[in-house]
């Protein structure tokens, strides 16, 4: 049996997600749209972010 590996050869990026047909039927079942979807993103990463480093002691950055 062939790797399974081989039917994907790159990830795809999330521009790449977006842009896809399939995806905006999803994303307007979930209320948003593809700008939507990728602020939400942009603000839970930075709040991960700001969560990360807020606990690092002394303020030590990684």
């Amino acid at each position: 049996m062939a790797d399974r590996s081989d039917c994907c050869r790159y990830e795809a990026s999330l521009d790449d997600l977006l842009d896809d047909d399939v995806m905006e039927p999803v994303l307007r079942s979930a209320g948003y749209d593809a700008d939507g979807l990728r602020d939400m993103l942009v603000e839970t990463a930075r709040r991960i972010d700001d969560h990360h480093h807020a606990r690092q002691p002394d303020g030590h950055h990684d």
